[in-house]
């Protein structure tokens, strides 16, 4: 959403038609973090509303879509699912993607009808092995780590003969992920000022502790460095110790662990010191989206 006069970009302005002729208006990305309207969840079913609306958006602004309603062009699409709930959601979720469409804009822009056609549905963390795969061992064992906002999902794969063999006993997820900071702030906030720090504040104030700057609050300059900074530890630990324990035995014997997600950026000095034989991925944010890319791709 451009910021009028001043140029500014922090997100986007969607408006959806569905073929129900029902019109949703809509803030994606920054805009939406940093709206006093912004809602969030850490229920296990995320809304389903939410999620059609965020891949519309994506969509567009990849380019798909048609303006004559009445091409049947569609859209091949791929997503994820965390490990722990792949098995009980990966269905549903097809299908209700699958039977996706509706007339799209974005930013005010010449509307699109989308179509979704073929979804295919990955385990979170697949994408990964498809993206940076290339870098790994011919045999002995691989990890990766993917650290999400709410979720961090784990894999452990033997290679035999250049190929990765998931052992499905030491994959999983843990519910913890890059969210923790957030709650870090906010508590810290309200303890140190006595007053709640306002939700649609909480992605601001984050950005300015963690590039090391103090906050100004009515003047006074208010310091949540050292308490982002243990959250940083503690959660990378905990994130840790949850994953190695499920490795167990195999821990010691894993040659590279890879790390994954926007989270990992976040956490990456921590994770160094408590993983074994930890390297970034070559794109954290988007190794499991390039991933699913490349996998569709090849299917034509």
């Amino acid at each position: 959403m451009t910021n009028g006069v001043f140029g500014g970009t922090i997100g986007h302005k969607v408006r959806i038609e569905k073929v129900s002729g029902e019109v949703i208006e809509k803030l994606v990305g920054e805009a939406a973090r940093r709206s006093m309207s912004a809602l969030s969840t850490l229920s296990r079913e995320k809304p389903a509303e939410i999620r059609d609306v965020l891949v519309l958006t994506a969509a567009y602004l990849c380019g798909a879509g048609t303006t004559n309603r009445s091409d049947p062009a569609q859209v091949d699409l791929a997503v994820g699912l965390p490990l722990a709930w792949y098995k009980s959601q990966k269905n549903a979720l097809k299908q209700r993607l699958e039977s996706l469409s509706a007339t799209v804009s974005v930013d005010d822009s010449q509307p699109r009808y989308i179509s979704i056609g073929r979804v295919t549905v990955f385990p979170q963390g697949a994408g990964v092995v498809l993206f940076d795969g290339s870098r790994f061992p011919k045999t002995g064992w691989v990890g990766i780590i993917d650290v999400g906002g709410y979720t961090t999902d784990f894999m452990l794969m033997e290679m035999v003969n250049g190929q990765p063999v998931p052992d499905m006993d030491f994959c999983g997820s843990v519910e913890a992920g890059a969210q923790l900071l957030d709650r870090a702030v906010v508590a810290e906030f309200q303890k140190q000022v006595g007053e709640p720090l306002p939700p649609e504040m909480v992605p601001s104030v984050l950005d300015k502790v963690l590039a090391g700057q103090p906050i100004k609050y009515f003047g006074k300059e208010i310091r949540l460095s050292a308490e982002v900074t243990r959250a940083k530890r503690e959660t990378a630990s905990l994130i840790a110790q949850k994953v190695l324990s499920v490795w167990a035995n195999r821990a010691g014997h894993v040659e590279m662990t890879l790390l994954a997600g926007g989270g990992a950026l976040l956490f990456r000095d921590e994770f160094m010191g408590l993983l074994p034989c930890p390297v970034m991925s070559n794109d954290p944010v988007y190794a499991n989206a390039l991933g699913y890319l490349s996998s569709i791709r090849s299917k034509g």
